[in-house]
This record gives structure tokens, sequence and C-alpha cells, in this order.
């Protein structure tokens, strides 16, 4: 049952972190055109880390920063995939990954209603209070998702 949920908070842990890129994508999108992306980053590693364009879009901290979290989060998820069935890891398995929900799901919430501005904007919905009703819906899905993920973690497993 741990290992299981464990992995579940792993995918949490990797929903919120596209919370995070998709906050460095629009401020990649302010400086630079779609087509202009498409240009310049062909490969992957480079779609998913800017790396060609992060100095025209100032992104400074923040590309290190997305850099870090998509390392940190595949070695701890090959790790947990690896070890987390093992007794003795439990418990610093269920520390990092609260630390990585927490950290991650804060970044998110604060996130979260800009990402649902964005998405009402593709979508082409321009009523104010559908687009406010889903940026709390957002916000407040990230909070219950942080705090259902703390109560399995530490009260019932």
């Amino acid at each position: 049952m741990f290992y299981l949920g464990e992995i579940a908070a792993l995918l949490i842990c990797w929903l919120f972190y596209i919370e995070f890129y998709w906050m460095v994508e629009r401020k990649v999108l302010k400086v630079c055109s779609r087509q202009y992306l498409r240009k310049r980053c062909s490969k992957p590693a480079d779609r998913l880390f800017f790396t060609p364009v992060s100095g025209k879009a100032h992104l400074g901290t923040l590309y290190y920063l997305n850099r870090l979290l998509v390392y940190y989060l595949s070695i701890f998820t090959l790790v947990h995939l690896l070890f987390g069935w093992a007794e003795i890891l439990q418990g610093v398995i269920r520390t990092f990954t609260t630390i990585t929900v927490l950290s991650l799901g804060l970044v998110a919430v604060l996130n979260s209603s800009k990402s649902a501005e964005y998405i009402c904007a593709n979508v082409n919905v321009t009523s104010k209070r559908i687009v406010l009703l889903f940026r709390i819906l957002s916000s407040v899905s990230v909070v219950i998702i942080t705090l259902v993920y703390l109560y399995f973690a530490w009260i019932y497993i």
C-alpha cells in the first residue's frame, strides 16, 4: 500500500512540475513567438529547458531551477521505483516526497490561477465569471491534493 501511495504522490509531483513548466513557458512566450521557439528549440531537451532562448527570455534562475527540478524528479522517481518497496527506506522516501509535494505544491498554488487564465485564453473563454471560477477551482484543487497526500502519507499509512 505504501509503495502505490508514494507512486501516486510522485505523479502528483510531476503534475505540479507541469504547472511550473507552464510558468516558464509563459515567460518565454512573452518574449519569443511560437515560430521562433519551434525554429530555435528543435531538440526535445531544448524544448524542455528552453536553452537556446533562455538569454533572450531573461529566464535567469528559472532556467536552472527548471533543470534542477527535472533532474531531481527523474532521479527521485528512479530511486523510488527501484527501492521504494524496502521498508528501511520508507521513512526517507516519505520525507523527501513530502518536501517535494509541499515545495512544488506551493509553486503550483501560486501559478495555478495564471495557468487557468492561460487555458481559458487558448480555449476562447471570455466570460470573466467563468475565468474567475476556473482560477478558484484550480487553486483550491492544488491545495486539496496536497492536503490529501499529507493525510494519507502521514496519518493513514
